[in-house]
Parts: C-alpha cells; structure tokens; sequence
C-alpha cells in the first residue's frame, strides 16, 4: 500500500506540473516588439515646438522611424544622413520621423538646433513609446510601409544615404505606390 501511494503521488506531481507548464508556458513567452508584415503600434508624441504628431498622421507615406538619444554616439553619426535621406525622398512620399529617448527636453532641442535637423522630430519623455516598440538598443529604426506595416527594423547605425538603402527605399516606394 505505502508504494501505491507513492506511485500515485509522483503521477499527480507529474500531472500538475504538466498544466503548469501548459498553462504558464505562453503567458512566459516574452514579445520582442512589432514582427515584420504587422501592423505598427500607434501613438502620439510631441515634437519640440508642442504640437501633437500621431504615427498615424503618416498614412499613405512610407516611413523611417528612429529612435535616438543626443547621449548615443552611434545616433550622432548617423542623424546627417537620416537629414540628408529626409532631403532626398521626402517630396517621393517618405518621411523620416526621430522619436528622441532623452530624459531632458532641452538637451534634444540644443542638439537639433546644432545639426540644423528638418525631419519630424518627437520627444518620447518616459519612454512609453519606445516600450510599446521594444527598444533599448539606440538607435533603433523601423521601415513601415504606407499601409502602417512594419517593412524591416534596422538595430544599430546605417548610413542613410548609401546607394544600396537609397536603391531599396525607393523601390518600397514604388512599390506601395502602385499597390494604392
């Protein structure tokens, strides 16, 4: 008797842990932001002058979302060619929009006065935004598509005006544009 009940102890053990792990095993299973071909979280953010920009104002443009911090040595080297791609492909129908991290509002302001920055600039005081994308790896950059789908996520500095980026930002562009 004693060893039945052993065996029957161990089978519930087995069982229950079984559940659990069936149960608790999804809920565990960390989400790493936006999956290429889903649609992008929204939301809305101030730029530097206070007026309110929602991701989805940007419908129907195909856009470069970066997220940077003036404290990010790789995010300086890389904001002239995200100025100089804004130049080249806006009037084309994209839009380079720079979603800031920074804790201080007037360290962003200082330092886009300095580089003369035009694109869309945003403040992300909190980092809320940058959560609901999973960031934490500056600078971080999200291609979406006019329809708002992610298209590709770029982690790390790029240069944004090399032949190569140029050649297939404006084939999305193309492409999307005959897809409307």
């Amino acid at each position: 008797m004693p060893g039945s009940r052993l065996r029957r102890s161990r089978s519930f053990c087995v069982v229950f842990v079984a559940i659990l792990v069936i149960v608790l095993l999804p809920s565990c299973k960390k989400k790493v932001g936006p999956q290429i071909g889903e649609q992008s979280p929204g939301f809305t953010l101030p730029d530097l002058n206070g007026v309110v920009h929602g991701l989805s104002g940007f419908r129907g443009r195909v856009v470069v979302l970066n997220y940077w911090a003036t404290w990010c040595p790789p995010c300086i080297d890389e904001m002239p060619s995200l100025e100089k791609l804004h130049k080249t492909l806006d009037s084309k129908g994209l839009s380079v929009i720079g979603v800031s991290v920074d804790e201080r509002y007037t360290d962003v302001v200082e330092f886009v006065d300095s580089l003369d920055l035009t694109f869309t600039i945003l403040h992300d005081e909190g980092m809320k935004v940058s959560r609901s994308y999973q960031t934490f790896r500056y600078p971080e950059t999200f291609i979406i598509g006019r329809d708002g789908r992610l298209k590709s996520k770029v982690v790390g500095s790029r240069d944004w005006i090399a032949p190569s980026v140029i050649r297939d930002l404006v084939e999305l562009l193309n492409e999307e544009q005959s897809s409307n």
